[in-house]
């Protein structure tokens, strides 16, 4: 694999780093263009995707410290500043953009639902690109196999799955299956609600190609254990958020016995103040 992509004097420019940066950026813009129309401004993007980035990073890390030899890293504390960004849990990431939204969204007094539905596609987004980092790095290689999809990495003597091109492979598949519901949906939440329930199917089928330890009673990993939560919430919320009032009355949208049924799109100007209803 390619880990190091160039030396520039004593820097090293790093596949893994370089693509969670792209990811970063490109996942920036697809939340940027829609978190507009929900009104945030952007001074209020950019805020947010820094409380999301330096969270995000948090959670992840700190998850996979807990599900990934927790009493190693607490007798090595320096093995986690030496990894740097490699060892992070994805979970972890959606735990903390979760609360920090809601947190953001009371703050600016935004719809907490419509973000999750913004966050969710640009997220995606972002984690596909991310993960073929995570491939030219060599990091979370799958079992071993004779199989032509085979691949090399170091320090492993004998062809793997790529299951880090599985993980991006099928995000960009549920990025556009996201950006399809999004575009036809009546309720926010809808969006994030199946981002979960597709992220969990996922996850759970990839792993039984990932070299993770397995656990009683059904030998499965720590993520596929996490998806018998992930998506029966995912299905619980689509089935709340069809018959409660989670969205909150808006200008533009017409409320609904069982909620506020989104059936116009409002615009807004610099100022988030709503113009015209197209």
């Amino acid at each position: 694999m390619y880990p190091e992509i160039a030396h520039i004097g004593p820097f090293v420019l790093r596949s893994y780093g370089l693509l969670i940066a792209i990811g970063i950026i490109v996942g920036f813009l697809s939340i940027r263009k829609r978190a507009k129309k929900i009104g945030l401004s952007e001074d209020d993007i950019l805020d947010l995707l820094l409380y999301l980035i330096i969270g995000g990073l948090i959670g992840a890390k700190l998850l996979y410290i807990l599900t990934n030899g927790f009493f190693y890293f607490l007798s090595n504390p320096i093995e986690i500043i030496r990894h740097g960004g490699e060892g992070l849990s994805f979970i972890g990431i959606i735990i903390a953009g979760v609360l920090i939204s809601y947190w953001f969204a009371k703050r600016k007094k935004v719809n907490y639902w419509a973000l999750l539905d913004v966050l969710a596609i640009g997220t995606t987004l972002g984690y596909a690109i991310g993960r073929i980092g995570c491939f030219l790095n060599g990091c979370c290689a799958g079992l071993p196999t004779n199989s032509w999809i085979g691949f090399r990495f170091s320090p492993f003597d004998y062809p793997r799955f790529p299951t880090q091109l599985f993980i991006s492979i099928g995000a960009f598949i549920i990025f556009f299956i996201l950006l399809r519901i999004d575009a036809n949906k009546r309720f926010y939440g809808k969006t994030f609600s199946w981002a979960l329930i597709f992220y969990g199917i996922l996850t759970f089928f990839v792993e039984f190609f990932r070299a993770v330890p397995r656990f009683p009673p059904f030998n499965l990993s720590l993520n596929q254990y996490s998806t018998f939560l992930i998506i029966p919430i995912g299905i619980i919320l689509l089935s709340l958020l069809t018959v409660r009032e989670q969205i909150r009355e808006v200008e533009g949208f017409t409320k609904f016995k069982y909620g506020y049924i989104i059936d116009q799109t409002p615009v807004f100007d610099e100022d988030s103040n709503i113009i015209e209803v197209e």
